[in-house]
């Protein structure tokens, strides 16, 4: 074998083996940020994962490069994605800053042209995502929610929901929308205005489980007053009215 054949042998043989590395750390830090599919990345998750995946494929084709060039950003991005993960699950208002906010963008009152400008979409936009939820008629559905992610959460009206074993039965009345109350310890009051529900009487309902909001995992209210409690320790609690406590 000539020497320049073997040069050439000898880089294609370090370009398989710097690949094959790169790859295997490549997978080890992806596995270890989560087990999150692409649609559901939240937009600081998805630049961090494109910054990723253009630092993997730079050492593996440029030989010139080490390999440690590559590898040294990814650890130091894996390490960013935690922290920022970490004190966005523990300070609301950095999440909500980070991530923003679920938009209602239909609900019974029907289409808020306002709130899809402020998303940059317009109803073409919205219309195509309601058939890839299933739904083909806006007056199909009572509630929908561009979620932080970029996906529509749809609660379909009554009459057009699928069927369940509780259907046959019971007539299903989806027409109020839940709000979160306490998510992870943290009090939404904008959200308690939005149900009429007065704070007292969320105080007596923690109260009569014996619960203070720090230790509550979810609390849910509708304006109907129906909850869904759900503690850090202990079951699940729901309600037709908080009155009844």
């Amino acid at each position: 074998m000539k020497k320049g054949e073997q040069t050439q042998t000898t880089l294609m043989l370090t370009v398989f083996l710097r690949s094959i590395i790169t790859y295997i750390f490549l997978l080890f830090i992806m596995r270890l940020m989560g087990k999150r599919q692409l649609s559901e990345l939240q937009p600081f998750e998805f630049v961090i994962t494109l910054i990723v995946a253009e630092l993997a494929c730079i050492p593996m084709s440029d030989t010139s490069i080490p390999l440690s060039y590559g590898i040294i950003p990814m650890f130091t991005l894996f390490i960013l994605h935690i922290l920022i993960t970490k004190l966005a699950s523990k300070n609301h208002k950095f999440n909500r800053f980070l991530n923003g906010v679920p938009v209602v963008v239909i609900s019974p009152k029907g289409i808020d042209h306002r709130l899809l400008d402020k998303l940059d979409m317009n109803v073409t936009d919205l219309l195509h995502a309601l058939r890839a939820a299933g739904y083909f008629y806006p007056n199909e559905v009572a509630y929908a929610i561009m979620e932080t992610n970029g996906t529509l959460s749809v609660l379909p009206r009554s009459g057009f929901a699928p069927a369940t074993p509780k259907d046959l039965s019971v007539n299903v009345d989806d027409s109020e929308l839940p709000y979160p109350i306490i998510c992870e310890g943290a009090f939404f009051c904008e959200n308690l205005l939005l149900t009429g529900v007065p704070e007292k009487e969320i105080n007596d309902l923690l109260e009569a489980h014996s619960l203070s909001k720090e230790q509550v995992l979810l609390l849910t209210i509708d304006k109907r007053k129906n909850y869904y409690l759900q503690p850090y320790v202990g079951d699940a609690v729901m309600g037709e009215s908080i009155c009844e406590e």
